[in-house]
């Protein structure tokens, strides 16, 4: 979910559409996680926690419910993030000249500079917005989801595990960037695994196992798959991508549209009470797999090419980590207006003005973080990881006088 530039795959001749098209991507799946948890702050027709509920046939407004939270879905999103993370942090490997344990440590510092500077303000801006502005009164006409968080005050220790990535119980998206540092600790490795075919089956295998062992890690076991399957795409996705384009326009279409939908309502049609389950997230994984294969080795087209879908990729990280904070803001200042008997159409026209709003307040904010403190600590984190890497490398020896009439000679 980290806006790292993006580069496409150097064999293929449209280098710069590339670049654009997965930033669509990814914008499109920031503003999608936004969406989705607006409409899990308040009860529609008694329907509470409404993302851990069967599909209701009965009620025409849980099924709107459903259907809303289906189409934005904000965990289908994430897993979107993380295949694209895999595909941006194999590529910016494979590029990066050098080798050996500098090279490594190059590698981990761009990575530190990228992910730690925005976790760190945004947990501060959390701590402070739990102290200062949130209270622990519960909204009437709120899921319990909602009165779930924002509701205590932190101590110092609990700030500073939220500051370095061990715990998200001041600002609930975070937790992905815990399986962001992992994935990136492990990124290094899986480029390896991904040279030779048996290492990709065993790989794989490993990693489907450990999706269902009962570990208690914060599901990070279980996403793993989705990194991996990120990185053999600038591998091996070309064939993929190659036998899709040879099909008909309408069957590549009726391909996006079920890839979109397995993405979208796997989880809410079959096991929608399990918090994080492994075979809904294995059919998430693979079907942004594809998505991001199609995308990455196809033409920069139609809503892709749009300028302000890659505006947001490019501040999808601070939109995402920022804009939780800010929806509960509004849900905690505006959200007590509807009363504990709120009708069905009055809760979900009150969750589309709070999802607009955030979106309103959180996009100006990224776009000030992306430039006044993302962008400039990636700068420094590049020129320390050059000054790392390049400490490995020997020196240029001094050319004799007489090896300069030798070689001229």
């Amino acid at each position: 979910m980290t806006s790292q530039p993006i580069v496409p795959n150097p064999s293929t001749p449209e280098q710069v559409t590339f670049s654009d098209s997965l930033a669509s991507l990814r914008g499109t799946a920031a503003s999608f996680v936004v969406i989705y948890h607006a409409f899990l702050l308040f009860k529609v027709a008694g329907l509470d926690t409404p993302q851990r509920h069967e599909l209701n046939f009965s009620d025409p407004f849980h099924m709107l419910v459903h259907g809303l939270i289906g189409f934005f879905n904000g965990p289908a999103a994430v897993v979107l993030f993380f295949v694209l993370s895999g595909t941006v942090l194999t590529l910016s490997l494979r590029r990066s000249k050098g080798k050996g344990i500098l090279h490594l440590a190059g590698y981990y510092v761009r990575r530190l500079f990228r992910l730690y500077p925005l976790l760190i303000a945004v947990t501060l801006f959390a701590a402070a917005m739990h102290w200062f502005f949130f209270t622990d009164t519960p909204t009437a006409a709120a899921t319990s989801w909602m009165n779930g968080y924002f509701n205590h005050d932190p101590g110092l220790p609990e700030t500073v595990l939220n500051a370095v990535g061990y715990s998200n119980s001041l600002n609930s998206p975070a937790w992905t960037i815990r399986t962001e540092i992992i994935a990136s600790f492990l990124m290094p490795l899986f480029v390896v695994l991904t040279r030779r075919p048996a290492l990709i089956v065993a790989t794989l295998a490993v990693l489907l196992a450990l999706m269902y062992a009962p570990l208690h890690i914060g599901h990070v076991n279980v996403y793993l798959i989705a990194f991996f399957l990120g990185a053999l795409i600038p591998a091996y996705g070309r064939s993929v991508a190659n036998l899709y384009f040879r099909f008909p326009k309408w069957f590549r279409y009726l391909l996006i549209a079920c890839a979109l939908f397995a993405g979208m309502f796997v989880q809410r049609i079959f096991r929608p009470w399990i918090h994080v389950d492994p075979s809904s997230v294995l059919v998430v994984s693979l079907a942004a797999s594809f998505l991001v294969t199609i995308t990455y080795y196809g033409r920069n087209e139609g809503w892709l090419a749009s300028k302000w879908l890659v505006f947001l990729g490019d501040i999808s990280y601070g939109l995402y980590l920022l804009h939780f904070i800010i929806l509960f803001a509004f849900a905690d200042l505006i959200g007590p207006f509807l009363g504990a008997n709120a009708s069905p159409i009055s809760a979900l026209a009150m969750m589309t003005l709070i999802a607009a709003l955030t979106l309103a307040v959180t996009i100006p904010l990224a776009t000030l973080s992306y430039h006044y403190l993302e962008r400039p600590l990636q700068d420094l984190g590049r020129k320390y990881s050059k000054q790392i890497q390049s400490a490995g490398k020997p020196a240029d020896r001094p050319v004799s006088s007489t090896q300069t009439v030798a070689k001229t000679l």
